[in-house]
């Protein structure tokens, strides 16, 4: 059973340890312990420009085409890809060695992943046609395809135990797992976006949504109805969403950051423009939130220009660049201790570990 892992809105410290890295040790993941933002405008609080050392550990390499999705399991100590070549495939790090172990051919367009516990999975489908989301359970073999969905599927999460998933169609879909058959079903519709929906996050019994309309939409899966919403100042498709403790990011095209207080009805409380070597915006395509070996929130940003830009949060203080991707990166997801994994257009997946 697919089931939902609480998350807190109150700032709290570090997580402590036991999630040891590739290099052994269970170092903390603490997310800051509830520090105050800096309230000032647009680029703004980028004083400091010490740099944190980040180690590109491994290149992992096989699929022929852009990598469009990544989902790790820890507990499988596992890390999935999902490929537009109609692969998924699975690479383990015994004792820190990588390597591939095992490939799903699906044979169409992999465009979302999830794992959880031994679950895994995939919205599924050419675009511009209906797509299913295919669920595997890894110990029995069971396959199941979910139909619904009217254009490709581009966000899949679990939540106050339900898989929600949502996509071109604008939909967000919640199914239920029917415990004595094992076989997932509908049990709702989440309707009020007007254009696809890229990204889903979840704290608690709530789940956020941002959408090519403009807008972050707060819902309660509780009673399955809206919270709030709100136009965001983006003036390009969001393509990054994360919720961080009681905080959510979204990042876009536009190449600006927003940061919204989830407690609040999504009141915006910071800015940040994201920008390139010329000082311009520089599109955003996705984003996630790492710890340093110090045990900081980092911000990962994936940039148009290939780059993969740091900053620390709550200050946004300037902690480096990585370039090691030829094409913009596409999924980063988080990994054991402190190491994270990027994979984008360039076919090829990162393996990355603060030092």
């Amino acid at each position: 059973l697919i089931r939902a892992r609480a998350m807190s809105y109150a700032p709290r410290g570090g997580r402590g340890g036991g999630r040891g890295g590739f290099r052994g040790g269970g170092r903390s993941r603490g997310a800051g312990g509830g520090r105050a933002w800096t309230h000032v405008g647009p680029g703004g609080g980028r004083g400091s420009q010490a740099t944190v050392k980040v180690n590109n550990l491994h290149t992992l390499s096989g699929h022929a085409k852009t990598v469009t999705s990544l989902a790790c399991s820890l507990k499988r100590q596992q890390l999935f890809s999902g490929s537009a070549d109609g692969s998924i495939r699975i690479w383990g790090w015994p004792e820190g060695h990588f390597g591939q172990q095992g490939q799903l051919d699906v044979g169409v367009e992999i465009t979302a992943l999830m794992v959880e516990d031994d679950w895994l999975v995939a919205g599924i489908g050419p675009a511009g046609a209906p797509n299913v989301v295919r669920i595997w359970h890894m110990e029995t073999n069971a396959q199941q395809d979910l139909p619904g969905h009217d254009g490709q599927i581009y966000a899949i999460i679990q939540g106050n135990g339900m898989l929600c998933t949502a996509g071109h169609d604008a939909a967000i879909r919640c199914w239920k797992m029917d415990v004595p058959t094992a076989l997932f079903a509908m049990v709702g519709v989440l309707s009020g976006h007007t254009a696809p929906v890229h990204n889903l996050q979840v704290a608690g019994p709530m789940l956020f949504s941002s959408s090519r309309d403009g807008t972050i939409k707060q819902w309660d899966l509780t009673t399955g109805g809206p919270v709030c919403s709100v136009a965001t100042a983006h003036t390009d498709f969001i393509l990054g969403l994360r919720i961080h403790d009681r905080y959510l990011f979204s990042a876009g095209l536009d190449g600006r950051v927003f940061v919204y207080d989830a407690t609040k009805g999504l009141e915006k409380i910071f800015e940040h423009v994201v920008t390139n070597r010329d000082r311009q915006p520089s599109a955003v395509t996705c984003i996630e939130i790492c710890t340093d070996s110090a045990g900081n929130a980092i911000l990962v940003v994936a940039c148009r220009d290939n780059a993969l830009k740091l900053w620390e949060v709550p200050t946004f203080e300037r902690r480096g660049i990585l370039l090691k991707h030829q094409q913009p990166c596409r999924s980063i997801c988080l990994g054991p201790g402190n190491s994270f994994f990027s994979a984008g257009m360039d076919a090829t997946i990162k393996v990355w570990e603060f030092e």
